[in-house]
């Protein structure tokens, strides 16, 4: 439903779109992060240091006491519970709003002998503000009421919201129509009617989740195959011919993946692992073993830097491939096409480009997929039908733990890789508070005096009104000006191809000292030599995405250090980015921020095309998961409840490609 339908000023709606919130459906499922809850105690309950709230007459003249700059106390005065209670307000120096006779309502701490501090006050009665009241994010700029008044006007709207959720599960586990529920967790009358809106608004979260999951799953691996032949002995003589020894668990991941070649199921099988554990190798012995069986393989990396890194990796270890990505000239990407369509051709490594109408393989019987959640599931599916019953094998450095795998990735095939290369060294990683690098600029200046080259990573790339951060463009012209004699670059998603390939490859081949970034150096660069790392406002970021981005400085033998800056003053989030400094293991890292977040942010669910769980709590809601798992089961085998049926197709449908 457009938000046209509200009649909102063009502020008000200018205000919602960047909030994310495009359509009134957007709008009734933002939540609020929490509510104040107003009840009126009497004053013969009032224990000294209390928070309460009372109205009364003001009966005393108000007056201002100034000490300090800018600093005062105004005093008055108010009669109510039939006493007289002195109220102290700070930094209010108005003396004309609080006029004797006029009645008022105060929020704030009780003193004790009739002394009050007030924190907050209005002239509304105090029974038209006890409950619950919702306390929504907002951007500057929009005020709580002002949002609240919004959503009251969305809320009339609440029961033209299609009902996803069949009849008999509503009756059989007691919910309430999605009306109610929208209704009740925006203006709850207590704690019972939120608790109930929540747990409704939670099984539909899980509910739409797990179809749109095992309906994309059931489109991936419904076919059978042609087993893949090939000789196992090849693949265990390429092995040992690299100029380093396998982990235990990348032996097991090539062994699963060979033997699901082998099958006559068709392989959908996702690698999991930390940065730096070894993913890329298992991927390439796949793509061998199909090459020996005669079958093409397209190797799909989310940025040409990555693909182009990956496909220099295999010519290095012996593997034909041929990379095709959108900075070819047409001359160049209608050779590979006719290479492709011919059959000559049997390794590709690419980007999106691989995507495309004109790509026509001759026998595709392999995708692989780096950093899978970057990539839409319309757009994996479109690549798996340019060949038939293709293999599918995934690749994450965001690894679920095995206690939520199931819920997330159903019956899918799991390798988990957990122990790391013998020369991998955890990266020292190290709390700064504030915005500034000074506290250890020498410590950076030492290591490129000897010779090591530096990552400087920044949330935005230009400066912004709205949020208070330090930009990459910002940084880099900072550090240009401070530091004159070390060669710095800049690199962020708005550069062109050619621009961000010509800046990595001057990192890379040690033109520059220090690499100034957004978060597009997350996904895979490989620079050994780069061992330094430097996060601002890394309390912005996910711990999954921060651990990826440190990773980044543990590709080489010599020790990486990572500084995060930050001058957030919320406990949470400085407890978070304390935490990295003592887990190193990826899995426990994923593990302690599902329990913080939720799977929204790191899984990439909006861009692959899975509904996102802004309620739902991985580790408190287990037993309705498993119920959602086993209905979702049942809907699309029965497949009888269309208001589901249209949802699964159109998120499949919407399902982006994102880089």
């Amino acid at each position: 439903m457009d938000l046209s339908v509200l009649k909102l000023t063009s502020r008000r709606h200018g205000l919602l779109v960047k909030m994310g919130i495009d359509s009134v459906e957007d709008l009734l499922s933002t939540y609020p992060f929490r509510y104040e809850t107003i009840e009126i105690i009497p004053y013969s309950q009032w224990q000294e240091n209390d928070h309460v709230c009372f109205e009364g007459l003001i009966c005393s003249p108000a007056r201002v006491i100034r000490f300090g700059k800018n600093r005062s106390m105004t005093k008055f005065t108010v009669i109510s519970y039939d006493q007289e209670i002195e109220v102290t307000l700070f930094n209010r120096p108005w003396t004309q709003q609080f006029t004797f006779g006029k009645d008022i309502t105060v929020f704030g701490q009780y003193k004790g002998k009739n002394k009050f501090t007030a924190t907050n006050y209005n002239f509304e009665p105090l029974s038209k503000q006890v409950g619950m009241h919702p306390v929504y994010t907002l951007p500057q700029g929009m005020h709580q009421k002002e949002f609240q008044k919004i959503m009251d006007q969305a809320l009339a709207f609440r029961n033209e919201v299609e009902d996803v959720i069949p009849h008999r599960y509503r009756e059989k586990y007691r919910l309430l129509e999605h009306g109610q529920a929208l209704l009740w967790v925006h203006h709850p009358q207590d704690s019972k009617h939120l608790r109930y809106a929540l747990r409704t608004l939670k099984y539909e979260e899980f509910l739409c989740f797990q179809c749109v999951m095992q309906a994309t799953q059931n489109q991936a691996t419904s076919a059978s195959k042609d087993p893949k032949i090939f000789d196992e002995s090849l693949i265990d003589a390429w092995i040992h011919q690299l100029p380093y020894p396998l982990t235990k668990d990348q032996a097991q991941a090539i062994d699963d993946v060979c033997e699901d070649l082998h099958s006559s199921k068709t392989m959908f099988r996702l690698v999991q692992g930390d940065v730096g554990c070894g993913k890329t190798i298992v991927a390439m012995a796949a793509i061998y073993a199909s090459y020996l069986a005669g079958y093409q393989s397209a190797f799909l990396a989310p940025t040409e830097i990555l693909a182009r890194q990956h496909y220099e990796k295999m010519r290095a270890l012996g593997l034909d491939a041929q990379l095709y990505v959108s900075a070819l000239s047409a001359k160049e990407k209608q050779t590979i096409l006719d290479g492709m369509a011919s059959g000559e051709m049997l390794i590709f490594v690419g980007t999106h480009a691989l995507f495309q109408d004109q790509v026509h393989f001759s026998k595709l019987g392999l995708v692989i997929a780096d950093e899978q959640q970057r990539f839409g599931v319309r757009q994996r599916r479109s690549m798996l039908e340019k060949g038939k019953n293709v293999d599918f094998l995934m690749m994450s450095a965001t690894p679920i733990p095995r206690t939520y795998a199931h819920f997330i990735y159903g019956n899918m095939d799991i390798s988990n890789i957990k122990t790391m290369p013998p020369h991998r060294k955890p990266v020292i990683t190290k709390y700064v508070k504030g915005t500034s690098m000074k506290p250890i600029l020498k410590d950076i200046l030492q290591g490129l005096q000897e010779g090591r080259q530096c990552y400087v990573v920044c949330a935005a790339i230009e400066d912004s009104t709205e949020v208070s951060m330090r930009s990459a463009t910002k940084v880099y012209e900072g550090m240009k000006k401070t530091l004159k004699d070390k060669r710095i670059g800049l690199l962020h998603g708005q550069m062109t191809s050619e621009e961000k390939e010509a800046i990595m490859n001057q990192f890379v081949n040690k033109e520059l000292d220090v690499l100034v970034s957004t978060t597009v150096i997350e996904v895979g660069i490989d620079v050994p030599n780069a061992t330094l790392m430097v996060i601002y406002d890394a309390h912005r970021f996910g711990l999954s995405t921060l651990h990826q981005l440190r990773g980044r400085v543990a590709r080489g033998d010599k020790q990486g250090y990572c500084w995060l800056l930050s001058d957030s003053k919320d406990p949470q989030a400085i407890e978070r980015l304390k935490k990295l400094e003592t887990i190193t293991d990826g899995f426990a890292i994923t593990e302690y921020d599902l329990r913080l977040r939720g799977p929204g942010d790191f899984l990439g669910v909006r861009q692959s095309g899975l509904p996102n769980f802004v309620l739902g709590d991985l580790e408190k809601d287990k037993a309705m998961m498993d119920e959602c798992v086993k209905n979702a089961e049942e809907i699309l085998q029965q497949k009888i409840d269309q208001p589901m049926l249209d949802f699964i197709s159109k998120a499949i449908a919407n399902a982006q490609y994102f880089d």
